[in-house]
């Protein structure tokens, strides 16, 4: 082998070397603040935690992700500014007609939302998808729903969307699952 070979050699065997001590002195140690894709955020201590919609890797691998994404960030953002308007651009016409400005602003004036993150998101005849997504609220005991009087609720909802952009649907009774946290 020449000079140049042997030299290459040493230097991959280094290099190799180096990788092999930086995996085996990083096994089983977290390397980022960010959780890993398929977990879900850990409920933050006190508050809301970070407003930015998450997907899970599970999510990710719906073709409309995105949209949905993109849509479900316009709508806890119109929630955390007290936005009516916004908000009413994120669902159908059927579910802001039935929630005038007055109404809204009653029901969701100290609400915050917060530590969000799509779960899932499956086809629905017509067009159509549900999203089961998860967030933690922080609200006046007020404005939190009679049967989980807390200040601050996690919820587990399943919100059917449609079109383009999507828009959230009405929803029924059993479409959320809200808890103390």
């Amino acid at each position: 082998m020449s000079a140049r070979g042997t030299a290459i050699a040493a230097l991959l065997a280094v290099v190799l070397a180096g990788g092999l001590g930086v995996a085996w002195f990083a096994a089983g140690r977290s390397v980022s603040a960010v959780p890993p894709l398929r977990a879900a955020p850990p409920v933050p201590a006190a508050g809301v935690g970070d407003t930015t919609v998450l997907l899970s890797a599970d999510a990710l691998t719906h073709p409309a992700h995105e949209l949905v994404r993109s849509q479900l960030q316009l709508h806890y953002d119109a929630i955390n500014r007290k936005d009516y308007q916004a908000w009413a651009a994120t669902v159908v016409p059927a579910r802001s007609g039935s929630l005038d400005q007055e109404a809204w602003l009653d029901a969701y004036g100290s609400t915050r939302d917060g530590t969000i993150r799509i779960d899932r998101i499956d086809d629905l005849e017509g067009a159509r998808v549900l999203v089961r997504v998860r967030f933690v609220s922080t609200q006046a005991i007020t404005d939190a729903p009679q049967d989980v009087p807390a200040r601050r609720i996690c919820w587990h909802s399943s919100l059917p969307m449609s079109g383009v952009p999507p828009l959230i649907e009405l929803t029924g009774a059993g479409s959320s699952r809200a808890e103390a946290c």
